[in-house]
């Protein structure tokens, strides 16, 4: 007898925690996923944001980009918004074709850092501005959408 009751103790005892756990990793499922769909909105506006550039689409660009958007740029110049919609509208800069690669974007609560190699075809006021960069791109979510505050690229130099 008393043997049973001890069994029943530890069943009991068993029972409400691993019901705990369960709910537990269920809302950690939940939450994984939930964070994987912002990580791949985040990956699909970065294909967007390159795509707007390609077909010269100001207006999608400046969507993107916040008011305050600042990049900085592979010999270190410093471009602000109106600066780069400008130069889209002008016609100056001339993108042929693009690949994006390793798109690796991470949540901090409202600001995601996306980090990425993209490997350009075009030219710049007619200088050839082809070759592969990576590149940091730093979003902020407002007003329920992520709009870019900040971009930085490297180019990468080849062997």
């Amino acid at each position: 007898m008393k043997r049973f009751l001890i069994l029943i103790a530890a069943v009991c005892l068993a029972f409400p925690a691993a019901h705990g756990q369960t709910n537990t990793n269920t809302q950690t499922n939940a939450s994984q996923d939930k964070q994987l769909k912002v990580e791949q909105s985040l990956a699909a506006l970065e294909q967007e944001w390159a795509n707007a550039v390609k077909l010269q689409d100001a207006e999608k660009i400046d969507r993107i980009q916040a008011e305050e958007y600042v990049f900085t740029g592979p010999a270190g110049q410093v471009w602000t918004k109106t600066r780069e919609i400008d130069t889209i509208k002008s016609g100056d800069l001339v993108i042929d074709s693009y690949e994006l690669s390793d798109v690796q974007p991470k949540i901090y609560g409202s600001t995601a850092v996306v980090t990425f190699a993209i490997t350009w075809n075009g030219k710049f006021r007619g200088a050839d501005i082809s070759g592969p960069q990576r590149m940091t791109d730093v979003f902020v979510k407002r007003d329920g959408r992520w709009q870019c505050v900040a971009s930085q690229a490297t180019r990468i130099r080849l062997p």
